[in-house]
């Protein structure tokens, strides 16, 4: 793995040129990018980014354009924070998990970040033109953008806000996911800053057995046609979906359009499904439905009633 220590001259000439060598261990992932240039002090930008696990080819993720800001940090810094960040998204879609991907690696990566943060400093990715892959299935957008705050108080949590548009996704065959998948979706969390270099292994590796990430949820919105989404809750996350907890509430506006569009399409199980989910639900007060939502021991329960989802 690259040192993130290396000279003024090494960052230049590694900025240079059609690709380069990834920082990622090889045991980890692979990246690659078409061009990469600096813009400006402390801004980075790409063109034709490509990410692959390793170990799994069918495991890609694949952006026209990226880029990167934040203050105080250097280009060989807004590298490393493009690829921990994109291999965080591409674990999340996946559910890839790899003993490749130490835990060592994030906290060299993500150093300058947790330093900036707990000097109130903010980063920005924003990926145009995503596509990420598993197998048959593809979940593509049109533009991703990723917001990092943080504040000058060792006890103060960072903020995060994932902001993503024009989604859409192929090749799966769980027809609920292809006719309610959002287009489009913003998200709001918070996390203790020295938390945040644990949650990228957690999702991404194998992190120790007593990692307990806590993440807050202030809103979730996302949208598909008429169809809306809102959420908050809380969770603690760790390296096993089992060991996991979380709890939170849901809101859907307009569920007749997506149970209308299943039936449609002669999906009756799936239908049936979110018509049984309607009638477990509240009806709010602003309209729509919703429901109270926890996962403790790998059991989830809706409205305080266990699901059997196993």
């Amino acid at each position: 793995m690259k040192k993130l220590l290396i000279t003024t001259a090494l960052a230049a000439l590694s900025c240079i040129g059609s690709a380069r060598a990834s920082a990622l261990p090889g045991t980890c992932g692979h990246v690659q990018v078409a061009s990469s240039q600096p813009r400006g002090d402390s801004a980075l930008a790409g063109h034709g980014y490509d990410l692959v696990l390793a170990g799994g080819a069918d495991q890609t993720f694949h952006a026209t354009d990226i880029s990167a800001s934040g203050t105080g940090l250097g280009p060989q810094a807004l590298r490393d924070m493009e690829d921990v960040a994109s291999l965080v998204m591409l674990a999340t879609l996946t559910g890839h998990h790899s003993q490749g991907c130490a835990q060592d690696y994030f906290v060299s990566a993500a150093t300058p970040i947790m330093d900036g943060l707990r000097a109130g400093r903010s980063y920005d990715l924003t990926w145009q033109g995503g596509l990420l892959t598993n197998g048959p299935t593809k979940l593509s957008f049109r533009r991703a953008h990723l917001h990092l705050a943080g504040a000058r108080s060792d006890s103060a949590p960072a903020t995060l806000t994932l902001e993503t548009q024009g989604i859409g996704i192929t090749g799966t065959h769980n027809t609920l996911l292809a006719n309610a998948l959002p287009q489009q979706a913003t998200a709001d969390a918070s996390v203790p800053s020295d938390s945040l270099v644990p949650l990228a292994a957690a999702i991404a590796g194998h992190p120790p057995e007593n990692v307990r990430v806590p993440l807050h949820v202030s809103s979730l919105n996302a949208q598909r046609g008429t169809m809306q989404i809102t959420g908050n809750g809380d969770a603690n996350l760790t390296g096993n979906t089992d060991a996991s907890s979380a709890t939170g509430h849901i809101q859907v506006q307009n569920l007749d359009a997506v149970i209308e569009t299943l039936r449609n399409a002669g999906q009756t199980r799936a239908s049936a499904a979110l018509i049984l989910a309607k009638l477990f639900g509240h009806k709010a007060a602003a309209g729509g439905t919703s429901w109270d939502v926890s996962w403790e021991g790998g059991v989830m329960t809706v409205n305080h009633i266990p699901l059997p989802i196993r």
